[in-house]
């Protein structure tokens, strides 16, 4: 009897470690599927401006978009401006194939090309360069990013590997979020909304420090009421967040560039979860109000320098450091200084050769407050070392260019790693741009998953997650011995100046995934208790291993044209599928496709930018996406809409509306632990920005 259901313990261990934190929505998701002329300089940029916005994210150096052999999207200052949501998180929103939705206050899941959940750990995230990517927990801490939108430059996105020149951790794709100099923002602006879900404000100063620096200084501070329940109630949450900066831009000669940032920040907010004691069997589940808080510091300090008129390098270093104490379960300091010098060398006209090196410490404590959460080590310390090279080769003078790299880095937990990529660009004709490319990256292991050891709620005999016919405890158990997950990723794209003033762009790819961490049944074994002949339970272990392989494929398309010359369009589409993996060495499923039904299939957007006049602006967002996690995430419909009014004293006053369609909405559903499904609401606001 014993061995009859062994296969059955094992295979309810490992769905019961993957699906727990969604067994406290079970009953919510039921009735969820159940109901069903200014002197803003910005206006002065004309469309055909915008499409040929450069960027610095695809080969380390300044580059049309239009040239870019990778799938990369620049959400300009424009764009950020006509963007009725007031967040980093709602800016992305609009990039064909990224993936975004609100889970609870102050959690957000953000990915490309799938795998997104609250810690989505194939994306790479920077400010600046800084990467806020946190390798504990193989993912980045969306509330603490509290920059003033004011001050960005742009957003550089590009989908798709980007581990060739970026490293570990560039599997899906990178967002680079770069500031503006502070020579550019000279003198004082201030920024405040205020509305029935949030409320926030910003100032920042610009000034001139001499002839050749200039220095900025901004302070914020928001606050969010948080999301609802499905009737509407409130869960009794709510964050509050700031932040202080400084930029300084010192160019003592026409060579040189010094930049120097540094930035404070603390939050804290309330967060309504789930507590189950995971020792008795179908506990009832408990709603505590529970929070979290947080302190980061951030210093960088960079020197670039254009050593000749075929070279140029540069010097960047910095420090960070999260103290972070999360809903009760865990304490988390975590330190990461940086060292990184890179060079950009033509020897002749044929070649373009990008090189540097680079490296890196990461410190982390990790301590944990609930009793099922322990980790084999405390503390821990990863070495990093790097270096890469990569040429863009010139084989029909602006007609056909090949690139060729490949990083090689080094750590202390899974040793060498090689991510070599090839791309392709053609140009037969100065409208059309055809591109390919084939790479490889890789994700290393967090923390979590080399450490932890978690025990999860018990599982009921004959339940949907345990078939066997005992009651099972599981216990999910970190391995020293994990590989890095692997992705070899086959691009193509095609970009072309349909008319004057419109412009299409497409991209599609087809990925292969391998060594994916999963969780594994290891064993199932019997518990007897005296007098009793027969077990009364089972004790599962279930451990990571690299062991998942899985495909996915998708296409990614966007038109954005000028229908009249005040009124601006644009129109994407995105498509994302998967082949349920299974386990090589079993023939199993793989448990990690889980991650991937987090993804919708389909999602579509529309945005239009009316200028009104020369004072009045209209800006509105049409988005469509699918449905999640097979169908207990419905699809929506979200409409948001901004009109402004645009002072000729530097005073701009704009009305939003958001999710206009429905009362709230569901976008995502807790991973990470069990908590109540959370909606956002419908919000409006009254945005000020004043320059003076």
């Amino acid at each position: 009897m014993l061995s009859k259901h062994k296969s059955l313990w094992a295979l309810g261990a490992a769905l019961w470690v993957l699906s727990a934190p969604a067994q406290a929505q079970a009953q919510e998701l039921d009735q969820i599927t159940q109901e069903g002329g200014s002197n803003d300089p910005l206006l002065d940029i004309a469309l055909e401006d915008l499409l040929v916005l450069e960027s610095t994210s695809v080969a380390k150096k300044r580059q049309n978009v239009r040239d870019s052999a990778a799938a990369v999207y620049v959400i300009s200052q424009e764009e950020i401006r006509n963007t009725p949501g007031g967040t980093i998180p709602d800016l992305l929103r609009r990039v064909p194939g990224l993936e975004v939705g609100e889970i609870a206050n102050g959690a957000t899941a953000v990915s490309i090309r799938g795998f997104n959940g609250r810690n989505s750990n194939s994306l790479l995230v920077m400010v600046d360069g800084r990467t806020i990517y946190v390798s504990t927990l193989s993912g980045v801490f969306w509330d603490q990013l509290n920059l003033p939108l004011q001050d960005i430059e742009r957003i550089e996105v590009v989908r798709g590997p980007g581990a060739t020149l970026w490293g570990a951790n560039a599997v899906n794709g990178v967002i680079n979020i770069i500031t503006k100099h502070s020579g550019e923002t000279l003198g004082a602006r201030a920024h405040a909304r205020l509305g029935n879900r949030n409320q926030e404000a910003a100032l920042s100063y610009g000034a001139r420090l001499g002839d050749n620096a200039t220095l900025r200084a901004h302070g914020s501070y928001g606050r969010d009421e948080g999301l609802q329940s499905i009737d509407g109630e409130d869960l009794g949450t709510a964050t509050n967040s700031g932040e202080l900066g400084l930029r300084l831009d010192w160019e003592p000669t026409e060579r040189d560039t010094y930049t120097l940032q540094a930035d404070l920040s603390a939050g804290s907010g309330d967060s309504t979860t789930i507590r189950i004691d995971p020792f008795l069997v179908d506990p009832t589940p408990i709603e505590v109000v529970t929070q979290t808080k947080y302190t980061a510091a951030n210093v960088l300090a960079r020197w670039r320098r254009q050593q000749s008129d075929d070279l140029n390098w540069s010097v960047q270093a910095y420090y960070s450091h999260i103290h972070r104490e999360e809903l009760g379960f865990f304490d988390l300091q975590w330190s990461i200084a940086d060292v990184d010098f890179g060079a950009n060398w033509r020897p002749n006209e044929t070649h373009d050769i990008n090189f540097g090196i680079n490296g890196r410490a990461i410190w982390d404590d990790f301590s944990t407050i609930e009793p099922n959460i322990t980790f084999q080590r405390e503390e821990n310390t990863d070495l990093w070392i790097s270096g890469y090279i990569q040429d863009d080769i010139s084989l029909i003078q602006d007609t056909l260019r090949l690139t060729i790299g490949a990083k090689l880095e080094r750590n202390n937990f899974t040793g060498f790693e090689f991510q070599p990529g090839v791309r392709i660009f053609y140009r037969p004709d100065e409208n059309i741009g055809v591109w390919a490319a084939a790479t490889r990256a890789v994700r290393t292991p967090s923390r979590f998953e080399r450490d932890a050891d978690l025990q999860f709620v018990a599982a009921p005999a004959f339940s949907r997650t345990n078939p066997s016919p005992l009651t099972l405890f599981p216990t999910l158990l970190g391995s020293q011995d994990l590989e890095s997950e692997n992705v070899t990723a086959f691009e193509g794209g095609f970009r072309a100046d349909l008319a004057p003033k419109w412009n299409f762009d497409v991209a599609a790819y087809y990925n292969l995934y391998e060594n994916l961490n999963q969780p594994t049944a290891i064993s199932a074994n019997p518990v007897f208790i005296p007098g009793v002949p027969f077990p009364v339970s089972i004790d599962a272990d279930v451990q990571f291993q690299s062991r998942g392989v899985t495909d996915t494929w998708g296409v990614e398309a966007v038109l954005k044209g000028e229908i009249a010359s005040w009124w601006q369009t644009q129109l994407s589409y995105s498509h994302f599928n998967f082949k349920k993996g299974i386990d090589p060495t079993t023939g199993t499923p793989f448990t990690g496709f889980l991650a991937l039904k987090g993804s919708p299939k389909h999602q579509a957007a529309f945005t239009n930018n009316f200028q009104i006049g020369s004072s009045l602006a209209l800006n509105t967002q049409l988005r469509y996406v699918d449905s999640l996690l097979g169908g207990q995430v419905p699809s929506y419909f979200a409409g948001d809409v901004q009109l402004r009014y645009e002072a000729p004293n530097g005073l701009d006053v704009s009305l939003i509306g958001e999710n206009l369609f429905e009362d709230r909405r569901l976008e995502f559903l807790q991973d990470s632990y069990p908590a109540p499904a959370s909606f956002n609401p419908r919000s409006v606001s009254l945005e000020l920005r004043y320059r003076f």
